[in-house]
């Protein structure tokens, strides 16, 4: 009996020896930790909590079992995690273990991420142990997993317009598909809040639109009697709804309808005789009205005001007269059309028995000084009749000529009669010429 006990007691001991070597050999650090090979995280630009896929855990075989039969069993450092560690240059994340038993960690970032300067980032990281011994001596570390962090983008930044301002002209009268176009940036990275989803345009009642593209037409003809210049206010926005800093001002000129021909000349031109040259079209244009041209042909003709007269001359030619002549229309004794439309000389008919009066102030009544009466007529068939051209008679019964031009039997005389005044002093007719 007393054997037996000593036997037992002898197993009990042998019992607890090995299970004390067995907590020995598992404070052994045999293995490395072990995590994924590759994981991808996103993170919000300004935050700095990263959601990683798959979770960041870290396992250790060194790890014992929390339980061996009825005997609790103390966790030993070389199955815990004591840290990651981060490889790369000027890297913005940091790894921590949240629990060092399990290996659960996360990834963070150091301070305030920018997408707008990157938009990835990709580094390498490694699991550690807790090492053997109280000073965590042969410390093992697992392999390098790779990390794919995407910063997602926040709209931060409102649209910008490329231009301060923007102008065009456009005829009056036409419909445009397009005129001109508006465009605003935004600097945010992400495709969502960096698009410019829409226009707008802010002045109201006005006859013109704007497309999602940026795109200005008129939504009705433009008159430039009505409208010579329209201002217009547009803005734009983000596909996040954010509208843009600034306003742009929109000038839209009108030009009128455009008519092929030569412009920048006058029709008149004053010159003073013995003044030397004068440049007639210095500033002649061409108008195209940007059609294309495949010849051109000019003609010019130089016109003076009065009716057969050539420049600086006030005697008509034989050849003027002539055509004045052919010129002429009966109108029952009143003034013909003049040449070429011009509002000067005029020609009339005579039948004998109607005249023109000549209003006081345009032909003296006193023949004093020298003068000239210069006449170019056609006489009708009365041969033999006194046919009078000019006379200057009394005004009781114009009876008494003071002085005459007329035609009588072939012959054309001019009589001066003495004026009142002139008691002893007598005037014949004289002839000035003979009549064919």
């Amino acid at each position: 009996m007393q054997f037996g006990r000593n036997t037992r007691f002898a197993s009990a001991v042998g019992l607890v020896l090995g299970l004390l070597c067995a907590v020995e050999a598992a404070k052994v650090n045999k293995h490395k930790p072990w995590i994924e090979t590759t994981y991808h995280g996103i993170v919000t630009e300004n935050d700095d909590k990263v959601l990683l896929d798959p979770p960041l855990i870290a396992l250790d075989k060194d790890a014992p079992l929390r339980y061996a039969e009825s005997f609790e069993v103390t966790l030993t450092k070389e199955g815990e995690i004591c840290g990651f560690r981060i490889h790369g240059q000027n890297v913005p994340f940091e790894a921590v273990v949240l629990d060092k038993s399990t290996g659960e960690g996360v990834i963070r970032a150091k301070g305030p991420l920018d997408c707008e300067l990157q938009k990835e980032h990709t580094f390498t990281l490694q699991a550690y142990d807790c090492g053997e011994g109280p000073d965590g001596a042969n410390m093992k570390k697992s392999h390098k997993a790779t990390v794919h962090i995407q910063v997602n983008d926040i709209n931060e930044y409102a649209p910008v317009f490329k231009e301060k301002s923007y102008k065009a002209t456009v005829m009056e009268g036409k419909q445009y598909d397009s005129i001109l176009r508006v465009e605003a940036v935004d600097a945010d990275c992400s495709f969502q809040f960096s698009q410019i989803c829409s226009y707008d345009i802010v002045t109201p009642e006005v006859p013109f639109t704007v497309d999602k593209d940026g795109y200005i037409k008129n939504t009705e003809k433009l008159n430039y009697g009505k409208e010579r210049m329209y201002k217009l206010t547009v803005t734009a926005y983000d596909c996040g709804k954010n509208r843009a800093s600034e306003d742009v001002l929109v000038k839209i000129n009108v030009k009128p309808t455009c008519k092929p021909g030569w412009t920048g000349f006058n029709k008149r031109i004053e010159y003073e005789p013995g003044t030397g040259s004068l440049p007639l079209f210095p500033s002649v244009h061409l108008e195209t009205c940007d059609e294309p041209i495949t010849s051109i042909q000019a003609n010019i003709e130089l016109e003076t005001n009065h009716i057969g007269k050539g420049c600086d001359r006030d005697t008509y030619s034989e050849k003027a007269l002539h055509k004045l002549c052919a010129s002429a229309t009966k109108l029952d004794g009143g003034p013909c059309p003049t040449d070429n439309g011009h509002d000067s000389d005029q020609v009339f008919e005579f039948n004998g028995t109607q005249a023109v009066k000549v209003p006081e102030g345009v032909v003296s009544t006193s023949l004093k000084e020298p003068f000239t009466v210069s006449v170019w007529m056609r006489h009708g068939p009365g041969a033999h009749d006194k046919e009078t051209v000019l006379c200057n008679s009394d005004k009781t019964g114009m009876n008494r000529h003071h002085y005459s031009l007329y035609v009588h039997n072939c012959r054309l005389i001019l009589l001066l009669r003495q004026e009142p005044t002139e008691t002893e002093n007598y005037k014949p007719p004289s002839s000035t010429g003979s009549w064919t």
